[in-house]
């Protein structure tokens, strides 16, 4: 007797029931039992937004995968530096990690926040450190002293008693003097010259 197909025609022979069968298999049983199967040919299947983009599969490979292996990555500003991810290796992270000698002594930080703790120690509060108010300009209000401003003093001399074209204050270029002195002028020896009592330059500069 010859076999038909996968399932042999014998007398007695258990069978598959007809909806187990696909529907495209040939008649199969025996001669008091023939049978035909019912089954629809497909199988149970992951949907395509679940298998890997491109990926074909199915009986008749009638499913094409859709699913970006890289959807959902992290910036590479949010990976450590020098480190390479993604589908085929070509992310690479970026983000730098202090040294932990720079993090304040006790502060976790890193993955979770705890990955890392600083070591950096830091005595006593830091105090703010001000000019004297002798290095002011005159009127400026900066810093305090408990509730009370401190306001500069420091007063720059007046173009009257600086030598004519003589610059001076910030940047040697902020005030330019503008003193004119007589011929001979004995104004050029000052301070260490020291003019007669009634002379134009009595005081050193004229007036």
């Amino acid at each position: 007797m010859a076999v038909v197909n996968s399932f042999a025609k014998f007398w007695g022979a258990n069978y598959p029931a007809e909806s187990d069968v696909v529907i495209t298999a040939p008649v199969y049983g025996d001669a008091i039992n023939v049978l035909q199967g019912t089954a629809t040919a497909g199988g149970n299947y992951p949907a395509e937004a679940d298998v890997l983009e491109g990926t074909v599969y199915g009986n008749i490979n009638q499913f094409t995968g859709i699913l970006d292996p890289d959807a959902g990555a992290p910036d590479v500003s949010k990976v450590r530096d020098g480190i390479v991810f993604g589908s085929s290796g070509q992310f690479t992270g970026i983000s730098q990690m202090p040294v932990v000698s720079t993090v304040l002594s006790g502060i976790g930080y890193g993955a979770s926040g705890t990955e890392y703790t600083g070591t950096l120690q830091v005595t006593g509060t830091p105090v703010p450190i001000y000019p004297s108010v002798e290095n002011v300009l005159i009127g400026v209000q900066f810093g305090s002293v408990g509730d009370v401003p401190m306001i500069g003093v420091y007063e720059p001399a007046h173009a009257s008693v600086v030598k004519l074209d003589e610059y001076y204050g910030a940047y040697g270029t902020e005030y330019v003097g503008d003193l004119e002195c007589i011929e001979p002028n004995p104004c050029d020896q000052y301070p260490v010259y020291t003019p007669p009592q009634g002379s134009p330059c009595e005081g050193g500069w004229l007036n």
